[in-house]
């Protein structure tokens, strides 16, 4: 009987183990900063932040303007389904003149790609979803 509850035991045993080697992994977030909100950024925190990151898109905006409006809830959405690989941005032109004249900004909206900390593309006017969505599928490939 003794032999006989070792053996079970150590059948048992054996399926936890294997059970807990093919359990899955805590996911390793590509993106630390990508909390799956839309960050308001400022002149004084600009580079402090994107320098962080290794995947962003910054949305330059201005309060007066529809276009940007209607983009704002896009943003939100991307920002929600890359949350953990992407970071998300805005900065409004007329409160931020310093990082609006680095990236010559004359319209907007303005998305500017980042990656790595430096500039990779801008995407002027407002545009789809799945236009972003397109860009950020390539970024957070790389």
């Amino acid at each position: 009987m003794d032999d006989e509850l070792a053996e079970i035991r150590r059948r048992k045993m054996q399926q936890i183990m294997q059970q807990a080697q093919g359990s899955p992994q805590t996911p390793q977030v590509a993106e630390p900063m990508a909390n799956g909100q839309v960050n308001l950024l400022f002149d004084n925190t600009f580079w402090n932040t994107i320098q962080r990151t290794k995947t962003a898109l910054v949305d330059f905006y201005g309060e007066w303007c529809n276009p940007c409006k209607m983009l704002a809830p896009i943003f939100a959405e991307l920002a929600q389904d890359y949350r953990g690989k992407a970071f998300f941005g805005k900065i409004d032109i007329d409160r931020n003149p310093r990082t609006t004249a680095q990236f010559g900004v004359q319209s907007v909206p303005m998305v500017i790609a980042f990656k790595n900390g430096k500039p990779v593309g801008q995407l002027p006017g407002l545009r789809s979803y799945m236009d972003y969505d397109n860009i950020l599928q390539r970024l957070t490939a790389s």
